[in-house]
């Protein structure tokens, strides 16, 4: 019998989550590694057998709200229970913390080990791609660059339609790419907010959140983004499916969906949460 040990991840172990996020074609850059792992240093972890790393997990709380992502095993050490073991190991120290409901989402081909865990589907979460280009605007939204004073008000924002405060991903978002946060108002009023960071290959949109009675200011959002990114880049953006008005705007600018995943939850719904408001999710790993 193999001996497999899980024990907690560590800076060192950067470089082995990047390495075999890479080999999945994830599509991630190393600092997004890095920033999971700060959001919640207590709640990552590696396994291993004989000593030897051969996967890890990541997740982040927000109170009463937690999130589990990246879980990779190496392919030689498939199929020998240890994403049970790791999945596990993480559930049991979300919920140490008095986490409530846990999320993730699961490409469909692995549901069945999240379902056998607890997890319950919740909704599909559709994956777009599309090209940047300069698009013209002629709305009365005022669609600006997101100061980093507004953040903490922002996250009171997002907490409406996320149904928690995640002010610590989105603060961290912000110091990592400032030049590509935007925010809009309506009178005065925040509407929504978009954030963007590069990818391996183009970039990734979201966290995209907007008041649904002003889905136009959602799309002023976007485009603004696009605009500022320059011509000719790819971008990959996670929707909701439930959210059909952010579907309509990104076939209206021709992004194409090429893949989905299944958003679940383990524990009580999450009734707060209110997902015509999530145009772009943060992320499969922190939501």
């Amino acid at each position: 019998m193999e001996h497999i040990s899980i024990r907690p991840f560590v800076e060192g172990d950067i470089d082995f989550a990047y390495e075999l996020i890479m080999i999945e074609e994830w599509n991630y850059v190393k600092e997004d590694v890095e920033r999971m792992f700060k959001y919640n240093p207590l709640g990552c972890f590696i396994a291993e057998v004989e000593g030897k790393r051969v996967g890890h997990i990541f997740s982040v709380s927000y109170g009463k709200l937690g999130w589990i992502g990246l879980l990779i095993v190496t392919a030689e050490y498939r199929e020998r229970g240890i994403g049970k073991i790791l999945m596990k190991k993480t559930m049991n120290h979300l919920l140490s913390r008095e986490v409530e409901i846990i999320k993730l989402e699961a490409v469909p081909t692995i549901a069945n080990l999240y379902r056998k865990l607890g997890f319950v589907d919740e909704y599909d979460s559709l994956r777009f791609s599309g090209v940047s280009r300069k698009i013209t605007s002629l709305s009365s939204h005022c669609v600006k660059f997101l100061k980093k004073e507004e953040v903490t008000e922002l996250a009171k924002f997002d907490a409406e339609y996320f149904g928690a405060n995640r002010i610590k991903v989105l603060m961290r978002l912000y110091h990592d790419n400032p030049k590509l946060c935007y925010v809009s108002y309506t009178k005065s009023k925040i509407t929504g907010y978009i954030m963007c960071r590069k990818a391996e290959i183009g970039y990734r949109i979201g966290p995209w959140v907007c008041n649904p009675e002003h889905s136009q200011a959602a799309q002023e959002l976007l485009m603004k983004c696009m605009d500022t990114i320059g011509r000719n880049e790819r971008l990959y953006v996670g929707v909701p499916a439930v959210n059909k008005k952010a579907v309509e705007i990104l076939h209206d600018l021709n992004f194409k969906r090429y893949s989905k995943s299944i958003r679940m939850y383990l524990g009580k719904k999450l009734e707060t949460e209110c997902a015509d408001g999530i145009f772009g999710i943060g992320g499969p790993e922190k939501g």
